[in-house]
């Protein structure tokens, strides 16, 4: 069983896990919606599907790992292997994937319900570094609401739960964060015009960005097409790294 600090933040993955694949499962895919384009650029809608049942696998590697006190790898291969393996699970049909997001979630969760206390410090590598267990089933979360914005299915940033954004936009605000973000010489002034929260970051001249919770922070992740009707012409930013 999960420490009961996790316990709420296991039920929102769950959740909203249940929700996408319900959502996945009640769309059309015909061969041309499969393989349409997304938010991503290069990737079709069967790419961010295989990635993430690939994620799901990936973050199980680790959890399985843990349960046995073991650093994991979540990318043996690294990433050579890994985007072959989305290469090859964007060939699949829509059934195929559609059944592969399902299972490797299932297999994720159930992992997470069977690791024992200790587990969750335990500490896997992912792309970017170390993460213990319990900061990937925030990854997860990410994982989960973010491409399924990116699918461009219907669901957008407004549609994100607000427990999902609270936690997200102030470590996006953060100055450390976004200010190296910035162009040179460009400061902004950000506030959420749904909690009259503001942040500051960068140097020079600042420029305001409003808008609400949600439009704030898909901007911030780099999603600032899905937004482009609520936040007009936001500095552009670097990547983002989760």
């Amino acid at each position: 069983m999960a420490p009961a600090e996790m316990e709420q933040r296991l039920s929102q993955v769950r959740s909203s896990t249940e929700r996408l694949i319900k959502a996945l499962y009640a769309l059309d895919w015909p061969d041309g919606v499969l393989r349409g384009p997304t938010l991503l650029p290069g990737w079709s809608r069967a790419h961010v599907l295989a990635h993430l049942a690939g994620n799901a696998d990936g973050i199980w590697r680790v959890v399985d790992g843990a349960g046995r006190d073991e650093s994991a790898v979540m990318y043996p291969g690294g990433d050579p292997v890994r985007d072959a393996e989305i290469e090859v699970g964007a060939g699949l049909d829509a059934g195929a994937l559609l059944t592969r997001v399902r299972d490797s979630a299932d297999r994720l969760d159930q992992a997470w319900a069977e690791l024992p206390d200790a587990g969750w410090d335990v500490q896997g590598i992912t792309r970017t570094g170390r993460s213990t267990v319990r900061q990937l089933v925030a990854s997860r979360w990410r994982e989960v609401e973010i491409h399924w914005v990116d699918l461009a299915v219907g669901y957008g940033p407004a549609n994100w739960p607000a427990a999902f954004v609270a936690p997200l936009l102030p470590s996006l605000v953060d100055p450390q964060r976004l200010g190296p973000r910035l162009p040179a010489g460009t400061a902004v002034e950000v506030e959420a015009t749904d909690s009259g929260s503001r942040w500051a970051a960068g140097s020079g001249q600042p420029v305001p960005v409003r808008g609400p919770s949600w439009a704030l922070a898909a901007w911030l992740i780099g999603r600032t097409g899905a937004v482009a009707d609520v936040i007009v012409e936001p500095p552009p930013l670097t990547a983002w790294l989760p």
